[in-house]
């Protein structure tokens, strides 16, 4: 009889841990997600992994940009960043994103809308916690390539 009382919270814990895995998004829809993600902390004025690559190459007027005038303006203008296409080709625990990007800049003045074509962006998926004991895997950009990056705004 003890032994059945002690098998109830293990169950209760496998099962538990179990539906974190039964009811997690599919990989598209986590890939989906560390995408918005990054655009929306590009709005918000923090580091995003897609703008900090595009910002990398960019030049105003022919002049050469640092990366703490980029991260400037990226806290101050909250740049505006649409990730046109989210469908991945996923290959193991790597996944790649080909699509259009949109930027839109508006900085002491100087607005900045472009379409960046041929964007690759990289993903790899990792493994996470929910509720501290719950693996989850989750997708994060580890690079971002461009075909066509436009030098000069």
């Amino acid at each position: 009889m003890k032994k059945w009382l002690l098998a109830v919270p293990v169950l209760a814990l496998v099962a538990f841990v179990a539906s974190g895995f039964l009811f997690a998004p599919s990989d598209q829809e986590q890939i989906s997600k560390a995408l918005n993600d990054s655009a929306a902390a590009a709005r918000r004025g923090e580091p995003s992994e897609v703008f900090k690559y595009l910002s990398r190459n960019f030049t105003y007027g022919g002049e050469e940009t640092n990366t703490f005038d980029i991260s400037k303006v990226i806290h101050q203008s909250k740049p505006q960043i649409t990730i046109i296409q989210t469908k991945a080709e996923i290959t193991g625990e790597t996944a790649t994103v080909r699509t259009p990007v949109d930027v839109q800049v508006d900085f002491a003045g100087l607005n900045i809308n472009r379409t960046i074509p041929g964007v690759n962006i990289s993903l790899k998926k990792e493994t996470g916690f929910k509720w501290l004991i719950v693996p989850e895997p989750r997708w994060r950009i580890v690079a971002v390539e461009a075909e066509s990056l436009p030098t000069n705004f």
